[in-house]
């Protein structure tokens, strides 16, 4: 058993939604599975708590973890009644020597071009062998399936809802990428809580035998649909431009970050550049700032200069990678993808990556 989980070791149980929301009850651990917990019935005032199916809750080891997660089911263990906790995905990486890495791609801004840039760097790794999975999570406002001319018919909303799973929503995209879309214009996922986030996750943890890399398209700027996801991720990759306003609202994104309780390992990517003599600046004025007053440290990851044939290719529905693979910015995304990318060794070919999950998948 994980050295974080003991025998009849208490945990802390808070129920987020239903009757019980916010309580927090005593219970303890009974048995560790290797993804799931098994913890004892708690009571409240001599009685048994029902706790539904699917009801997520906050659960803390005092002293050293809290995360979120749902309740599967209830069982019994021996002599004791149990409700089955599913593990965060976050948790089980840390034991296995091959897992994807999630990465978030963020921005302080809107229309700094990060779904763009998302969508041209995913390419330009599968193109270099990695299973590439991309995941739209700017929720009430998603549009990755938009840009790549897909029509979804499922998408993260059911994930969350527990209507279908992570597999019965992906679509194919192009270059051997897969899809998982997101949802727009649907007011209940405008906003979501912590325990929603962490079921995205633990959800995306299932293609861990299919994916080298896993790509979230977050919301712009700092909101808790935007912080809830980026606590959860390996790294995250935040985009900006020159321009004075987006600068400033890249920094501002990167004060909040200092507050999580997880800080990933910081990319930085500036977009719509003039060249790399302005980019070079930006970037150093950022990562200066960052590490003088935030004690943060940014990895300088690349840019991409400002090129008519990206908005062009957006028009026509077509990654700019693709519909102009010669242009600068292509090139710029290659770039970026080549300091990115891990070895070779590493890497499952795409092809057989598809051929499996096209055994297991709806993707025609």
């Amino acid at each position: 058993m994980n050295s974080m989980f003991r025998m009849h070791q208490p945990l802390l149980l808070s129920p987020q939604e239903g009757v019980f929301a916010h309580r927090t009850f005593k219970t303890s651990i009974i048995e560790k599975t290797a993804d799931r917990l098994l913890v004892s019935v708690p009571y409240y005032n001599g009685k048994v708590v029902l706790l539904p199916r699917n009801t997520p809750v906050k659960v803390e080891i005092p002293l050293k973890q809290v995360f979120f997660s749902e309740i599967s089911k209830k069982t019994a263990f021996g002599e004791y009644q149990c409700l089955e906790l599913a593990l965060p995905y976050q948790l089980l990486k840390k034991d296995k020597l091959k897992t994807p890495r999630i990465i978030t791609v963020t921005s302080g801004k809107g229309g700094a071009g990060k779904s763009t840039l998302l969508i041209n760097l995913a390419i330009a790794l599968s193109q270099q062998g990695l299973r590439v999975c991309i995941v739209d999570c700017d929720l009430g406002t998603s549009n990755i399936d938009v840009l790549l001319n897909l029509h979804a018919r499922y998408t993260i909303q059911d994930v969350i809802e527990g209507k279908k799973n992570i597999f019965d929503i992906l679509l194919e995209g192009p270059c051997k990428t897969v899809i998982a879309p997101g949802s727009s214009g649907f007011p209940p996922l405008t906003s979501i809580s912590e325990a929603q986030a962490q079921k995205v996750i633990n959800s995306l943890g299932k293609l861990e035998p299919y994916t080298d890399i896993i790509l979230l398209d977050t919301g712009p700027g700092v909101s808790n649909n935007v912080m809830f996801f980026n606590q959860l991720v390996d790294e995250i990759i935040t985009v900006t431009t020159p321009e004075p306003h987006c600068i400033t609202d890249t920094y501002a994104a990167l004060k909040v970050l200092v507050d999580l309780k997880n800080v990933p390992f910081l990319w930085l990517v500036i977009n719509k550049t003039e060249g790399q003599e302005e980019a070079n600046s930006v970037a150093a004025r950022i990562m200066s700032a960052a590490e003088r007053f935030l004690s943060l440290n940014i990895k300088y990851l690349g840019h991409v200069t400002e090129d008519k044939h990206v908005s062009q290719s957006v028009r026509r529905l077509t990654p700019c990678l693709l519909r102009f693979p010669n242009s600068e910015a292509s090139r710029c995304y290659k770039e970026i993808a080549e300091k990115f990318s891990i070895t070779k060794q590493q890497v499952t070919p795409a092809k057989n990556h598809f051929r499996r999950l096209k055994k297991i998948l709806p993707i025609s």
